[in-house]
């Protein structure tokens, strides 16, 4: 290597480690962090759910997005796109190859990858975010030149654009999508695989991921397939989310075998239950051989929906996760002290002891309901100040920051009311009464809510234009305030 770019190298990895007063946060968030770092974690884990680890995790993780969004305030109003998949699997040559031009380092180690957003911009501009939650300014040829490691000598470990910054914000006039962010993540992988790094753990990219408003998901043309793996992630992931799935290095196989993979994939998404917008094929050696046209059909579309921010949603996922916890240890603790009740007013003990003992119990059960009691009003209470505080730095920073009603949430539980009135028939006997008279109430039920409305729309066929004329119908009938369809969702 050339000296010229050797002391480059070192310029350059002095102006990203040193601290830049110039590029502190626009907002105070300190009570945010002393919230979430401190205050929420102290007075949840002594009563939380065995899960809360992994729960209060992505709540970490979610908050580091959100301070993405206050660090490049370009981000903000815009539909992110997140492309995932397995390390490898070619999702930042993909972004090179739509956008034309070499900006993304490719085929590096997981540890030099860098979580990468991509916005729309009159000029090329980059700024990477270093260890100090600083931004610092960077060129595009900044990134190639650090992102393979430089600084090794001998057994030395050398130094990477993942040692040094944790994000990459690049705007450029090459990414044509104005409303749109498309986010180059580092992939996944379990720790016990090879090739495991810190950077693609895969509970940072579930994150990153549910996170954004659409995915695109990569596969490997010439692994014949999309892997078990994959399939076991992507049922992590948030099901409201639409997913495009690419099948990537297309060129790798001959086209007879690629209709026959295309084919194979869509039968295992059936089959396992996953929603996905399409299958499409894709080769950033040859795109224009391939589906690049579809593909890019669907980011214009995308482009031209009205963003929504997720923060809200996902935040709310460890509060709600709390309450049902408390929820359900305070039936059984409810339904314990009802019991112990009834024996006591019921049953006459001759023998002293006995009833001690069951007032006692009694008594403990009443001390551990009043205590749960107190646990919701406590979580209701930190809840409240969280998203009031959230509220104060969205409105500063122009990022909707509602607090969800827990209608949100409920719908990543929504199940097939069908299943759930058949489940309930086989628990009670498919020839009872009660469970004829079950499924009749439910049919009856369903008949009244929608008798009144006409079954004929009239929008041109083909289109989703009925949707919204389907709500307004649904909307003033229910007296609901808002429906959304998300077109994109095909099974």
């Amino acid at each position: 290597m050339a000296k010229n770019e050797i002391n480059r190298q070192f310029l350059l990895l002095k102006n990203i480690i040193r601290y830049s007063e110039t590029a502190e946060m626009s907002v105070d968030i300190s009570a945010a962090e002393q919230m979430i770092l401190h205050t929420l974690p102290e007075e949840l884990e002594k009563n939380a759910p065995p899960n809360f680890p992994e729960l209060y995790f992505d709540f970490k993780q979610e908050y580091e997005r959100f301070k993405d969004f206050i660090l490049y305030d370009k981000l903000i109003g815009k539909n992110t796109v997140a492309l995932g998949g397995g390390f490898s699997s070619g999702k930042s040559s993909f972004l090179n190859s739509l956008l034309s031009v070499e900006i993304l380092p490719s085929d590096i180690s997981p540890s030099t990858s860098v979580p990468t957003y991509l916005v729309y911009g009159d000029n090329d501009e980059v700024y990477g975010i270093n260890t100090f939650d600083s931004k610092v300014k960077m060129d595009i040829e900044d990134v190639m030149l650090l992102a393979h490691g430089f600084g090794r000598e001998g057994g030395e470990q050398e130094v990477t654009l993942g040692h040094l910054l944790s994000n990459l914000f690049i705007s450029t006039p090459k990414q044509v999508f104005e409303n749109l962010v498309l986010l180059d993540t580092p992939g996944y992988s379990k720790a016990e695989t090879v090739g495991y790094s810190a950077k693609t753990d895969e509970k940072i990219a579930r994150t990153q991921l549910n996170s954004s408003n659409y995915i695109l998901w990569f596969v490997q043309a010439d692994a014949g397939t999309i892997t078990d793996s994959d399939i076991e992630f992507i049922k992590t992931l948030n099901p409201e989310i639409p997913k495009l799935i690419i099948v990537n290095k297309a060129d790798k196989i001959p086209p007879s075998e690629l209709e026959d993979v295309v084919g194979k994939i869509r039968n295992v998404l059936d089959i396992k239950g996953i929603r996905y917008v399409d299958v499409l094929t894709y080769s950033s050696e040859e795109p224009e051989d391939y589906q690049l046209d579809e593909i890019t059909e669907y980011l214009h579309k995308w482009d031209s929906e009205r963003s929504e921010s997720r923060f809200a949603y996902n935040f709310k996922v460890l509060f709600t996760k709390c309450r049902e916890y408390y929820d359900e240890r305070l039936a059984d603790e409810q339904k314990l002290h009802s019991r112990l009740s009834h024996i006591l007013a019921d049953v006459s003990l001759e023998n002293d002891d006995a009833r001690d003992y069951l007032n006692s119990l009694d008594s403990a059960s009443k001390k551990r309901i009043s205590e749960l009691k107190d646990l919701k009003e406590r979580l209701k209470s930190l809840q409240n100040d969280f998203f009031t505080e959230m509220k104060r730095i969205g409105d500063a920073v122009n990022i909707v920051m509602p607090e969800p009603s827990e209608i949100d949430l409920i719908r990543d539980k929504a199940a097939d009311p069908k299943e759930i009135l058949d489940a309930y028939c086989e628990k009670a006997g498919k020839n009872t009464q009660k469970a004829l008279n079950a499924r009749k109430d439910l049919a009856d039920m369903i008949s009244g809510i929608f008798e009144d409305i006409e079954p004929v729309f009239n929008k041109l066929a083909g289109t989703t234009d009925y949707t919204s004329e389907l709500a307004d119908e649904i909307e003033g009938l229910l007296k609901i305030d808002k429906i959304k369809f998300n077109n994109m969702l095909i099974k």
